[in-house]
């Protein structure tokens, strides 16, 4: 019986270090996103050729898997297909304003902004769906918002040739619309819909809505021959979307939602790290205080709300 216990600890313990490992992989492989991003823009590409290239290739890649797999993609009703549509509409706003925030303002502040997204979250379900006005939330989220002045009046914020405003604003978009998405996803049950399937449709779908405004907009789909630009746009849709994602799934079945968005805090973190060391963006002493209350902020949100 000892023993038998010992071995079940033991798995138990491995069981939760792979989740972690899990955790740590898709937030620090999303906090590469404005690196690839920034570097196709530098490249001639515009947003929209960006995130097409972007959920393109992850669609598709996904859709190989499944059929690999021999899971179905095929809509049971027409209460999945509306449910997709909307829920990929949502994403596609968030994707589209973050590169935006991206190209206007510190990457590693706009990814900080975004992830305040479990902070929206709670203030809505607290003032639209009834949830308990809890003293430590309401806390948290004022923390937040003094996170993101500082963050606002921090000279970290400029880039050259960067509308800060514009890039602020769209940055904050980006987290009530990826904020919309979470609580939509359980207030209407999507989140019922087989996991494959609607994370295949979503970015097959996001891409068709970034192919049609790139022609809308742009007049054009950039078609792209170079190979360091393909290395860019692999990295995006792979390493920064596909992995992400399939690596989250697996921590959160490991270690659960709780643990796997406090690891997520690595993701802003290494867009930070990765804006000064390449794209070289600056950090100073405001703007790190701002993004340390916005992660605490976050932190103590994902905690109070575990259940």
């Amino acid at each position: 019986m000892s023993i038998a216990h010992t071995k079940f600890e033991q798995k138990k313990r491995r069981i939760r270090v792979n989740g972690i490992f899990y955790a740590i992989i898709s937030s620090a492989s999303f906090g590469f996103s404005p690196l690839f991003s920034l570097s196709l823009i530098a490249a001639g590409l515009s947003n929209f050729d960006v995130l097409s290239y972007r959920w393109g290739t992850a669609g598709l890649v996904l859709m190989i898997y499944a059929f690999c797999k021999r899971k179905t993609l095929k809509f049971s009703s027409f209460d999945e297909v509306w449910k997709v549509i909307l829920l990929s509409a949502l994403r596609s706003i968030t994707s589209v304003t973050l590169l935006i925030g991206y190209a206007n303002i510190s990457s590693g502040i706009a990814s900080t902004i975004n992830f305040m997204y479990p902070v929206v979250v709670a203030l809505c379900m607290m003032l639209f769906f009834g949830d308990r006005k809890s003293p430590i939330d309401i806390g948290a989220i004022g923390v937040s918002i003094f996170g993101v002045y500082l963050l606002a009046s921090g000279d970290s914020l400029i880039i050259e040739g960067g509308n800060t405003s514009l890039g602020l604003i769209c940055s904050i978009i980006s987290a009530l619309s990826f904020a919309a998405y979470y609580i939509l996803m359980k207030q209407i049950k999507a989140d019922k819909i087989e996991v494959v399937k609607f994370t295949t449709w979503m970015m097959i779908l996001s891409a068709i809505y970034f192919i049609i405004c790139a022609f809308i907009f742009d007049g054009k789909l950039t078609l792209v021959t170079d190979g360091q630009n393909w290395l860019y746009i692999l990295g995006l849709g792979l390493w920064s979307t596909m992995v992400s994602n399939f690596t989250g799934v697996k921590a959160v079945r490991r270690i659960g939602p709780t643990m796997t968005s406090i690891l997520g805090a690595l993701q802003p973190l290494t867009a930070v790290v990765l804006g000064v060391l390449f794209l070289q963006e600056h950090l100073y002493l405001k703007s790190i205080i701002g993004i340390t209350l916005i992660l605490i902020a976050v932190t103590i949100v994902v905690m109070h709300q575990k259940k």
